[in-house]
C-alpha cells in the first residue's frame, strides 16, 4: 500500500505559531512540549495542515465514515486514494491498518509519539519556509508545500501577507484551513497596505473598481490623509497597549489596510475554485493578484468545474 504525508512534526508547530508571528523559530523541545499542549488541550486546527493520502478503493472510504462516530469526521476519496488530514486521522486511528499507522509515525515521529504517550527523540522538520515566492502589490505568498497524486484532492500549503480586507474575501473559501497571525497576541508594530493611487468606481459594477486613478487633487490629497489616519491610530493603539489595555481591545481601532499573516491548507478543487472566482474582472485587484500568483506556481487545473 502506497501512503503519501504532507507535512512534518515542525508543520503542526508553524501553523500554531503564526498566532504570535513566531512561525520561523525552531526549538525542538519546545516544539515538542507545543504539540503535546495542543493535543492534550484538543486546540485541533493547526493538525489539519498535515495531510495524509493512502491507496483504497471507494468501499474504505465509506467505512470510515461508518465506522467514526464524531459527526465533524471529514475523510474524502479521489482518484483512488482515501484523503484526511491529520485531525481526523487521530479520530480514526482505531480502524487504520498498522502500515498507515508506521508510515505516519514514520514521517511524524514527535507527533506520533505524543499521541501513543511515549516520548521519543526524532523530530521531523520543513526542507525550507517556503518553497517559492511572489509579491504583489499589497503583500506575498509562498507555497509551503504540496502533494499532488493527480486527483482534486491534491493538497498545498501556502503562507500568506495581505491586507484584512483581503484575507476576509480570502477566508470565505471555508474548503480548507486556515490558522492566521493574532493581535492579541503579537506586541510588534503592524505594517500596512498602501495602495500607489486610489481607483474609480466601476460604474456599471457596485462592489468592483476600474483600474483609472481618481481625479487630482483629491487622489493625492486623500492619499496624504489615509497616511495621516493610519499613523495617528498606530500611535494610539501603542499609547492604549502601553497604558494597560487588552491588546484584544486594543486592535479594534486599527484600519483594513493593516497586514495580516496565515497559513492555508488547500485541496485543488478549492483551490481551483478560488483562482476562477478570483481571476475573473469582477473581483477585487488585490486578492486578483494573489489569484494570478498562485495560477502562476501550481497552476490551474478546471476541478471546480462541478455544479454548486
Amino acid at each position: 500500500m502506497k501512503v503519501y504525508i504532507m507535512g512534518s512534526d515542525q508543520r503542526i508547530v508553524r501553523c500554531a505559531r503564526v498566532s504570535f508571528d513566531k512561525d520561523t523559530q525552531v526549538d525542538i523541545e519546545r516544539d515538542k512540549k507545543l504539540i503535546k499542549y495542543l493535543f492534550e488541550h484538543r486546540h485541533a486546527s493547526p493538525f489539519e495542515h498535515v495531510i495524509i493520502a493512502f491507496e483504497g478503493e471507494k468501499r474504505v472510504w465509506l467505512e470510515l465514515m461508518e465506522r467514526v462516530s464524531s459527526p465533524v469526521f471529514q475523510v474524502y476519496w479521489a482518484g483512488g486514494y482515501v484523503w484526511l488530514n491529520l485531525r481526523n486521522f487521530i479520530n480514526a486511528m482505531e480502524w487504520m491498518s498498522e502500515e498507515i499507522k508506521e508510515a505516519v509515525r514514520n514521517r511524524l515521529p514527535a507527533t506520533f509519539g505524543i499521541i501513543e504517550g511515549k516520548y521519543t527523540d526524532s523530530y521531523s522538520t520543513d526542507t525550507s519556509y517556503v518553497i517559492e515566492k511572489m509579491e504583489t502589490s499589497s503583500g506575498w505568498i509562498g507555497l509551503v508545500d504540496k502533494l499532488e497524486l493527480g486527483t482534486v484532492m491534491d493538497y498545498y500549503t501556502f503562507v500568506v501577507e495581505c491586507p484584512l480586507f483581503v484575507a476576509r474575501q480570502w477566508h470565505r473559501h471555508r474548503f480548507g484551513s486556515f490558522n492566521e497571525v493574532s493581535r492579541r497576541y503579537v506586541s510588534y508594530d503592524p505594517t500596512f497596505y498602501m495602495p500607489d493611487y486610489l481607483r474609480k468606481q466601476a460604474e456599471k459594477n457596485r462592489q468592483a473598481s476600474v483600474d483609472e486613478k481618481i481625479q487630482e487633487p483629491w487622489n493625492s490629497i486623500f492619499l496624504k490623509k489615509i497616511k495621516w489616519y493610519i499613523a495617528d491610530l498606530q500611535t494610539l493603539y501603542k499609547d492604549m497597549v502601553n497604558k494597560g489595555v487588552a491588546k484584544e481591545l486594543a486592535r479594534g481601532i486599527l484600519p483594513q489596510f493593516m497586514h495580516t499573516k496565515y497559513y492555508w491548507t488547500v485541496p485543488r478543487i478549492s483551490l481551483d475554485n478560488f483562482i476562477t472566482l478570483r481571476t475573473h474582472a469582477g473581483a477585487q485587484k488585490e486578492i486578483r493578484e494573489f489569484a494570478e500568483a498562485i495560477q502562476k506556481i501550481v497552476g490551474y487545473r478546471g476541478s471546480d468545474s462541478f455544479r454548486l
